[in-house]
């Protein structure tokens, strides 16, 4: 059976009160399951668009997934022929929301021995709450390994991979700094966070120049051992070169393994950083030159021009380099070189700890025209 399961919680209250403790057992907790299943799917009866909520919350209005955003519900239809409902986990106690089948629901309550009569340690009625849930369960009752491939291709959060940090703020902690902000917390990953930003599109691997949000993972991180550091060979810092004349930049990069990139038009951003077999990121660079005003400009750059801009999709050599050819080279004027190191979904370079070296290189040239000297001297960089 195919879910489409958002999350799946051991339920807080909402509406009314809260479902208490389970028992360890697991013959209690299972026909606890079932009847709370039973009653928030009850519940869910009674819920409209118009009905009040908390954001976070979750829950199945009109058999459509429902999220409360600002105060709000918002639908998400199921498949065809498929309803938003409770569903009993088996192996922990709680309850999770699936678009499945009709006859799932019924079979999986069943199986837990709860009727539309029962009563387990409660016979309370609740709906689900983000905020203050604290399991989650896989889409397949059994599963427990984040690594399976199900797991891959489930819409529900494996329980093993919650992340409860999450939940903390960060606020009154020893290791707490004067003027710091309160983070945003979750206790599912944030898997809905887009939905609380209704008014942007999903990134979706595209390079979307309004705005947009991204639901996916940040992905594996490397070691401090394996953090990326790049330093330009050519051209150098101060450098001069002559104008409209092809160059060759050099780049001497470390600690990422080169060589992998993505479709940008289709798959930006669109999965988690990924490392090798040796702990090293799995991207490639980029070099990018902007013109300034005057080579002592203070004033910073705009982001969206630049003169020049190249995605460097290679290997490294076996001197550990980069090469981008500049073709027809630069006008004259004052440039600023950078380097852009990524993942290969192009995002940019994520790493363990805050204080780390720069994990890219900027240069700073002056393109001038044949023949005129600077210094007392005429450099070029030969272009390969």
């Amino acid at each position: 059976m195919k879910f489409f399961t958002l999350a799946a919680f051991a339920f807080a209250p909402m509406f009314v009160n809260a479902i208490p403790t389970r028992r360890a057992s697991s013959s209690g907790f299972l026909l606890q399951n079932g009847v709370d299943a039973i009653n928030q799917n009850n519940q869910f009866k009674s819920l409209t668009t118009s009905s009040s909520c908390t954001a976070g919350e979750n829950a199945c209005v009109n058999n459509e997934f429902a999220q409360c955003v600002s105060g709000k519900f918002v639908l998400t239809a199921c498949s065809s022929s498929l309803i938003c409902a409770a569903l009993p986990l088996v192996n922990s106690a709680g309850t999770s929301i699936a678009c499945t089948t009709q006859s799932d629901v019924d079979s999986r309550i069943a199986a837990t021995g709860a009727t539309s009569g029962s009563s387990g340690t409660t016979g309370s009625t609740t709906s689900v709450s983000t905020s203050t849930a604290t399991s989650v369960s896989a889409a397949s009752p059994t599963s427990t390994s984040g690594s399976s491939g199900n797991g891959q291709s489930s819409l529900t959060l494996l329980s093993s991979v919650i992340a409860k940090g999450f939940a903390q703020n960060g606020q009154g902690l020893n290791t707490s700094e004067s003027g710091e902000v309160a983070s945003l917390t979750s206790t599912n990953n944030f898997i809905n966070f887009c939905a609380t930003v209704p008014d942007q599109p999903l990134t979706n691997g595209q390079q979307i120049k309004g705005g947009s949000c991204n639901p996916a993972t940040m992905g594996s991180i490397p070691s401090t051992a394996n953090m990326p550091s790049a330093k330009f060979v050519s051209p150098v810092n101060m450098d001069t070169i002559p104008a409209n004349t092809s160059f060759t930049v050099s780049l001497a990069i470390s600690g990422i393994s080169t060589g992998f990139f993505t479709n940008a038009d289709s798959n930006y951003f669109a999965a988690p950083q990924q490392l090798d077999s040796n702990g090293q990121i799995k991207g490639h660079s980029h070099i990018v030159i902007e013109a300034l005003s005057s080579i002592q400009q203070t004033t910073p750059t705009n982001p969206t021009k630049f003169a020049f801009f190249l995605g460097l999709n290679s290997k490294a050599d076996s001197k550990g380099q980069l090469y981008a050819n500049v073709t027809g080279g630069l006008p004259e004027g004052a440039y600023k070189m950078s380097t852009i190191n990524t993942a290969m979904n192009h995002q940019p370079a994520l790493v363990a700890v805050a204080q780390h070296g720069s994990l890219d290189d900027a240069v700073y040239f002056t393109v001038v025209a044949s023949g005129t000297k600077t210094n007392g001297t005429t450099k070029a960089v030969a272009s390969s």
